[in-house]
C-alpha cells in the first residue's frame, strides 16, 4: 500500500475536509471512515487492519466458492451416470452458469481489492478508500450466502437423481404449488371483477401470475414426462394422474388470464412492460432455468415501480 494516508489525522478535520469537498452529510463521512479510526484519529494501522480484515472476508468467499466448485464437480460424476434426458440437463446447466457467476465475482473482488487503498494522496482518496472496501466486504459476504445456498442445492440435486421416490415427490409437491398459485390467482381475479375500481397494480401481479403459471405449466409437462419415461426405465412406479392435474393448472390459469382481459382499461405503462415480459418468456422453453426467468418477471416489477416513480 503506498502512502496511504497522512498519519495521524484527526477524524474530526477528515471529516469536515471531505464533507467541503464533496458535499456528502458529515455523519455519512463519518460512518464510513469509522473502520479507519483508532481513538479519534484516521491512522495508516487502522487502514492497514481494515484492508487486512476484508482480505480475510473476501478469502473465505473464495474458500466458499471453491467448496461449492467440489461439489458441483460431484453432481456431474453422478450426472454421468443417469439417463441422458433433458430434465437432468438443464440443470446441470444451470448450476455451472451460477457457479460461473461466483468465480467471476470472487475474482473481481480480488482485482478491487488490490487497489481499493493504494495512492491514498488526499482525504476524498482516504474516504472513497473506506467506501470500497465496505462495498467489497458487503460483496463477498453475498457471495459466501449464494455460494452456501448453491451447495446445498447441488448436494439436494445429486440425491435426487438418485432416488426415484425423491424425484416422484418433488414433482407432486411442484404440482401442488402450482394449485394452490392457480386457486390464488383464481381468487385474486374474481376480487378485482368484483371492485369498482380495481387497483391497477394488483391487476398488474395478477396479469404476471397468469403469464408465469403458462410457463410453469409447460415446465410441469416437460418434466413430468421426462420422470415418467425415467421411471419406466428403472421399472418404478409413477402417479396415474400428474398429468391431469397439470392440464386442469393450464385450464385454471388460462381462465383467470381471459377473465382479466374482460376489462383492458390498461394505462399504457402496464400495457408496455406486459408487451415486454410476453417477449421474454417466448424465448423461454422447458424445462425451465427459474433463476432466469425469476430475473425477468423481477425486470418487470421493478419497470413498473420505475413508472410509477417518474410519474410522480
Amino acid at each position: 500500500m503506498s502512502e496511504p494516508a497522512p498519519p495521524e489525522v484527526p477524524l474530526d478535520e477528515l471529516v469536515d475536509d471531505v464533507a467541503d469537498r464533496t458535499g456528502e452529510d458529515p455523519e455519512s463521512v463519518r460512518t464510513w471512515l469509522d473502520p479507519f479510526t483508532d481513538d479519534g484519529t484516521v491512522t495508516p494501522e487502522a487502514i492497514e487492519a481494515t484492508v487486512t480484515d476484508v482480505s480475510q472476508i473476501l478469502a473465505t468467499a473464495e474458500t466458499r466458492v471453491d467448496l461449492a466448485t467440489r461439489t458441483v464437480e460431484e453432481a456431474n460424476d453422478a450426472v454421468a451416470d443417469a439417463p441422458d434426458l433433458e430434465i437432468i440437463r438443464v440443470r446441470q446447466r444451470a448450476f455451472e452458469e451460477r457457479l460461473a457467476d461466483l468465480r467471476s465475482d470472487v475474482e473481481g473482488l480480488g482485482e478491487e481489492l488490490s487497489g481499493a487503498a493504494n495512492d491514498l494522496d488526499s482525504p476524498v482518496d482516504v474516504y472513497e478508500a473506506a467506501v470500497d472496501l465496505h462495498e467489497i466486504t458487503t460483496d463477498a459476504q453475498r457471495i459466501v450466502r449464494v455460494a452456501h445456498d448453491l451447495e446445498t442445492e447441488v448436494e439436494a440435486f445429486e440425491a435426487w437423481l438418485g432416488s426415484a421416490n425423491r424425484r416422484r415427490d418433488a414433482l407432486v409437491d411442484d404440482v401442488e404449488a402450482a394449485e394452490e398459485s392457480a386457486e390464488s390467482l383464481e381468487e385474486t381475479v374474481e376480487s378485482l371483477r368484483n371492485a369498482d375500481d380495481p387497483d391497477p397494480e394488483r391487476r398488474f401481479d395478477a396479469a404476471v401470475q397468469a403469464r408465469v403459471l403458462d410457463v410453469v405449466v409447460a415446465d410441469l409437462r416437460t418434466e413430468a414426462a421426462g420422470l415418467r419415461e425415467w421411471a419406466e426405465r428403472e421399472d418404478k412406479s409413477f402417479p396415474d394422474d400428474v398429468e391431469a392435474r397439470i392440464e386442469s393448472i393450464r385450464d385454471e390459469a388460462a381462465a383467470s388470464a381471459s377473465a382479466l382481459a374482460d376489462r383492458p382499461d390498461w394505462d399504457d405503462r402496464f400495457e408496455e412492460r406486459l408487451d415486454e415480459l410476453d417477449d421474454a418468456l417466448s424465448a423461454v422453453d422447458p424445462p425451465v432455468a427459474w433463476g432466469r426467468v425469476d430475473e425477468v418477471i423481477q425486470r418487470a416489477r421493478e419497470g413498473i415501480q420505475a413508472d410509477r416513480s417518474s410519474g410522480d
